[in-house]
């Protein structure tokens, strides 16, 4: 018994003595023939295609991994190739060659030789745009005009795909709120290097605005809204008129947030209801602010804005601002729109200027009815100016004019904020009523601005002004209504205000002014840009003594949501000098 239990013994130890050998021969094996390690990868490949690869191929994200082993690294350079030949093919370069070498361990580390040879790019050849159904040639010129992927262009994926989901946008803010893509090809033959390209858009029906209902008011009435509207129940839908309407409520300072969403159901297309949902802001704001103005130079502001004055959805604004050439108080009463379109605002203000050697100090007080309609915008104003002007060594001059106008806008650019075609063109005209004015005059003010793309990158704006003040002289007039120019807005590279009428040592404003103005910008991207400028005018109190001054230099435009923006660099003929101009939004 005792003989049997010390063989079974011995067969035990025997046993697991082997096992464990073969489990140390095994793993040896592996550690010899696939030792863990990292990886480094090393692209070789055109710029244009670097960044796709680096971000895109697998291997890529396991570089940071410690427990590589050489089957993984296999299987990981095996898809590498198949993955790098279709991100070549997305950037436009369908015959591309790709070559993958792995060097020694070193280290602990082992690298790896991606290197892709793209060839020649495809490029578009045709491209066959129509709208289904439609014979709305409108809006299939608006698809046509905003499509960029050209023939002879590089055909990416990337492209392609952004092209057609802007063609629907484009489609969709005319009246075809629920269109859709019924066809997209791009054909493409690598042995010519050549994709065709083939969208079919379904544009459905015409959309109309149907009923509106507003959700989110507790502190004013519903009318605060629906009458800001540049729209009304049967009008055909655009989505600019929702951008304007957008716009008008966040300019009231009502709301934090507003919404305005349109049902894009084909089946409510006749009527297709309008929801807009708002979120009220505080009633009462304090704001205080430092900058600078490359027209006024330093600047502190205060303001205070009460919206809803009295409980009555009055507008109540006040601002103290203390400049270096400009100080001034002034305070606004605004009432909300009216259901006819018409808004009306009352406004008080005191300034002192100091700007070329003339000091004004003068207040005003007015009243301004104005339609809310920025395609066709009339206005009509009264406004009372009492100005006490004076020159270095000169008797102070005072002014008094109760002064009634009419103005008229007319825009019909493709875009309001941002325009690229169309024309601006604006109309005032004013008369002082006697008795109560120092001078009997008239005032005249012709603006006008067009523009015109020329490729889908380059524009061209040009802008001409006149003014001319209808009197025997300048003397009795407030500075505030004659004409000076030079400026941010008006005649780069002179400072603000320096283009006049010399009286001594101070300008002073002439009775008749002109400017003209032609603008080249190249976009680079969407929001930025780079301009080249020449500006021309001047004021004069004599049209016989009227002389040019002529500015020109370059600039970066940036699209922000108050409108364009200009940073400018340009040389003053006259002045002999270079200047820095800053400005935001239309020069009118």
């Amino acid at each position: 018994m005792t003989k049997m239990l010390l063989q079974a013994i011995a067969c035990l130890l025997l046993f697991f003595a082997s096992a464990t050998n073969t489990a140390i021969a095994a793993d040896a094996a592996v550690d010899d023939a696939a030792p863990e390690f990292r990886i480094r990868l090393v692209i070789d490949a055109p710029p244009v295609l670097r960044d796709t690869l680096q971000s895109g191929l697998d291997i890529s994200r396991w570089q940071d991994y410690g427990n590589m082993t050489l089957p993984l690294l296999q299987a990981l350079v095996r898809d590498a190739r198949a993955q790098a030949l279709e991100a070549a093919a997305t950037e436009g370069y369908y015959n591309a060659q790709v070559d993958i070498a792995i060097d020694g361990l070193q280290q602990g580390v082992r690298a790896v030789h991606l290197k892709v040879v793209p060839g020649e790019p495809v490029r578009v050849g045709q491209v066959s745009i129509a709208l289904n159904g439609a014979q709305d040639m409108d809006a299939e010129k608006r698809v046509r005009a905003q499509w960029q992927l050209q023939p002879g262009n590089i055909f990416r994926q990337s492209a392609w795909e952004a092209e057609k989901n802007n063609a629907l946008t484009e489609l969709a803010r005319t009246h075809y709120v629920g269109a859709t893509i019924a066809e997209s090809h791009a054909t493409v033959d690598p042995a010519r290097n050549s994709a065709d390209l083939k969208l079919v858009l379904d544009p459905g029906p015409e959309f109309t605005f149907g009923p509106m209902a507003v959700t989110g008011l507790s502190k004013y009435p519903p009318q605060t809204v629906t009458n800001l509207a540049p729209f009304k129940p049967g009008d055909a839908y655009a989505r600019e008129k929702m951008e304007v309407f957008l716009r008008r409520l966040n300019a009231t300072n009502y709301f934090a947030s507003a919404q305005i969403v349109v049902a894009d159901d084909r089946g409510l297309a006749a009527a297709a209801p309008v929801r807009v949902s708002v979120i009220e802001a505080p009633t009462r704001r304090l704001e205080t602010g430092i900058g600078y103005s490359t027209d006024t130079l330093y600047r502190a502001t205060a303001s205070w804005r009460d919206v809803n004055l009295l409980d009555s959805a009055l507008r109540f604004s006040a601002e103290l601002r203390l400049e270096t050439n400009l100080q001034q108080l002034g305070a606004t009463v605004a009432l909300p729109a009216r259901s006819d379109g018409w808004a009306d605002s009352f406004n008080a203000s005191a300034t002192r200027t100091d700007i070329q050697n003339l000091i004004t100090r003068g207040q005003v007080f007015g009243v301004t009815r104005r339609s809310i309609d920025e395609r066709s915008q009339p206005a009509f104003g009264l406004s009372y100016y009492f100005e006490k002007e004076q020159r270095e060594n000169a008797v102070p001059d005072i002014a008094r004019a109760l002064f009634t106008h009419c103005d008229y806008t007319r825009r019909t650019t493709d875009d309001l904020l941002f325009p690229h075609s169309g024309v601006i063109a604006a109309l005032q005209l004013g008369i002082s009523m006697p008795q109560v004015s120092t001078e009997s005059f008239g005032r005249a003010i012709g603006q006008i601005a067009w523009f015109h793309p020329l490729t889908l990158r380059d524009d061209i704006a040009l802008r001409g002004e006149l003014g001319a003040i209808f009197a025997g002289s300048s003397k009795g007039i407030p500075q505030a209504l004659l004409f000076r120019t030079g400026g941010d807005t008006t005649v780069r590279g002179y400072a603000f205000g320096s283009l006049g009428v010399q009286k001594d040592s101070a300008v002073v404003g002439g009775r008749y002014y002109a400017l003209g103005s032609a603008e080249y910008t190249h976009w680079f991207a969407d929001r930025w840009g780079l301009a080249a400028f020449v500006d021309s005018g001047n004021a004069a109190d004599k049209l016989g003594g009227f002389k040019f001054a002529t500015g020109y230099g370059v600039g970066a435009r940036v699209k922000s949501p108050i409108g364009p923006l200009r940073l400018d660099l340009a040389y003053g003929e006259e002045a002999h000098e270079v200047r820095v101009h800053f400005s935001a939004g239309l020069a009118f």
